[in-house]
């Protein structure tokens, strides 16, 4: 095997003797794949291999090296089982619970439909840690019924995808796993940092989603009477459920097991419930979920690999300071340096998906975060509130594109709707930036 390794600082570029055009080639390639309809990942690996071949003096056995090491992770192995326990918790009707406990609380205000599709994606966010997985499984179950009870599709459809982005902000979260991975930040501590942060952002989503549904109408004339019976029935049959994040991130902070193990437990967990204690799952059943999760984990590892490619092509070419001197020479104020970031993060969503953006980025803009005295904690949360927005912003609104196929509304119609929902995110994110105790008191609270 070790004959086989190369050292990859050997062909480290000169960026000053053709490097220009290096670059150029890299990222022509990667956005005219993507405007021709080729999925991300192999857009980003396509592109880095025709930089490569085009420029010959990398040995090829370096393009599979450097993607197998980028996914060699302990750390990474939590992503297929996150995924797993989405789709398990889809399937087995635990979403369906976590719902109906939501509704029992606070579904029976007006508007409240609105708050029991946030407070659920909140809820499930603490489970599977994708926010893809959450919106679809949310959009199945809610966005029917609102549509029922007289809020529009294209609402409902917006409502659903925001819900679902909160799962990457509320710990667990994959972008956490996969930026503790790439950052050397303790995944524990992201996990503690985005509590915070996620709260506040489904706060805010209910107090917006509230206005607007009192403003136009939306469920009007659909409430009822708040009743103790249906409300213990609920939590009697969510009380399960519910125990899933107080096991994940208790067993992290008890330091019991580590992030990565938690997503084992995660997945042993809900296949509990759903196979033995409630049996809305059955064995023959399994192939086609763990199919399913394979799927979706295998397009993400690729999206991993590939991006983790396309970075290394940009570091070898001095990109990182390239990119330093242009922002630090219009200004070195550490609010323009964030300010920035931000933007760079925010406008490459809408075309990137976001762990290939976390992992193409983060290595050449964070060391300008913590030169411009940013805490390392929260930069990484706010890198992953960026993704969240990416995921509710076409063309590549990942949550966006889930909600409107589960419920068949036109993307166009539901982004118009979506707009006040990244308006919060937006908040949250400046507000994390301005207070950075949001996400620091309580891993300084558990140290």
């Amino acid at each position: 095997m070790e004959s086989l390794s190369f050292d990859l600082s050997c062909y480290y570029y000169n960026w000053t003797k053709g490097g220009e055009g290096v670059i150029a080639l890299l990222f022509i390639a990667f956005f005219l794949l993507l405007i021709i309809g080729v999925p991300v990942g192999i857009s980003l690996g396509t592109a880095a291999i025709i930089t490569i071949l085009w420029e010959g003096t990398v040995p090829l056995m370096v393009i599979p090296q450097k993607m197998f090491i980028s996914m060699n992770s302990f750390t990474l192995l939590a992503i297929p089982f996150f995924m797993l326990t989405g789709v398990i918790m889809d399937k087995s009707g635990l979403t369906q619970r976590l719902v109906n406990f939501a509704d029992s609380i606070i579904g029976w205000t007006r508007g409240g439909m609105s708050y029991v599709s946030v407070s659920s994606g909140m809820m499930m966010g603490g489970i599977s840690g994708s926010a893809p997985a959450d919106t679809a499984a949310l959009s199945s179950v809610m966005t029917p019924s609102m549509v029922k009870m007289g809020y529009p599709a294209r609402f409902a459809a917006a409502l659903q995808a925001a819900s679902g982005s909160i799962g990457i902000i509320i710990p667990p979260s994959i972008p956490m796993v996969v930026l503790g991975g790439i950052a050397s930040l303790s995944v524990g501590k992201l996990f503690l940092g985005g509590v915070i942060p996620g709260v506040l952002i489904g706060i805010l989503l209910m107090v917006v989603s509230g206005i607007i549904c009192r403003k136009y109408g939306y469920g009007a004339g659909k409430t009822k009477s708040f009743s103790l019976s249906y409300f213990a029935q609920s939590f009697k049959k969510a009380i399960l459920p519910l125990l899933a994040p107080v096991i994940i991130v208790g067993g992290i902070l008890t330091g019991v097991f580590t992030p990565t193990e938690s997503s084992v437990i995660a997945v042993v967990y809900t296949l509990i419930l759903g196979l033995a204690v409630y049996k809305s799952i059955k064995l023959r059943e399994l192939p086609a979920i763990f199919m399913e999760a394979v799927i979706s984990s295998g397009n993400v590892l690729l999206i991993i690999a590939a991006s983790s490619l396309f970075s290394w092509i940009l570091v070898s070419h001095n990109f990182p300071q390239i990119l330093s001197d242009l922002i630090t020479g219009v200004s070195d104020s550490p609010f323009f340096i964030i300010l920035v970031i931000n933007l760079i993060f925010i406008t490459g969503g809408m075309f990137i998906e976001g762990l290939a953006l976390l992992i193409m980025f983060v290595p050449i803009l964070m060391p300008l975060a913590m030169a411009a005295g940013m805490d390392p904690l929260v930069f990484g949360v706010m890198i992953v509130i960026n993704i969240a927005i990416g995921t509710l912003t076409p063309p590549v609104g990942v949550c966006l594109f889930v909600a409107c196929s589960s419920s068949g509304v036109k993307l166009d119609h539901a982004m118009k709707s979506a707009i006040p929902f990244v308006l919060v995110l937006c908040l949250a994110l400046g507000l994390v930036v301005m207070f950075p105790e949001i996400v620091t008191f309580i891993p300084n609270l558990i140290e």
